[in-house]
């Protein structure tokens, strides 16, 4: 039986990316975090390519409507945890937007961090 945990829907799939790219353009996008992106893009079946985000806005309190599920926002939490750690490096900025997105989506402070830890074990950084 297919679980419903396994695919997204358009709406979805349209903010995860539009999140990610946000993060990504935080500091700067780095071709590793483009790669990610474009990958996310690929696996979901998106019909939005790289370009298309370019000129797109994201806007936090939509992610909250939109990825009204606890899995999907974890989700899109340790996807965006690995793409700003993508780099190799994490900038305040990226930090502070991480930080914004927990909050909103209502993790607390150690929730966020067991999450962090989770995403940088099992090797999505």
């Amino acid at each position: 039986m297919e679980s419903q945990q396994g695919s997204m829907t358009p709406e979805e799939i349209d903010v995860f990316a539009r999140g990610l790219h946000h993060l990504a353009s935080v500091d700067g996008i780095d071709p590793r975090e483009a790669e990610l992106i474009a990958d996310f893009l690929r696996e979901a079946g998106a019909s939005i390519t790289m370009d298309d985000l370019k000129g797109t806005s994201f806007s936090k309190f939509e992610a909250v409507q939109v990825l009204d599920k606890t899995y999907l926002r974890r989700i899109f939490l340790k996807t965006a945890i690995a793409l700003v750690h993508r780099d190799g490096r994490t900038s305040v900025a990226e930090r502070l937007a991480l930080a914004e997105l927990a909050d909103v989506f209502g993790l607390s402070n150690v929730e966020f961090v067991e999450l962090e830890n989770e995403a940088l074990s099992a090797g999505l950084a």
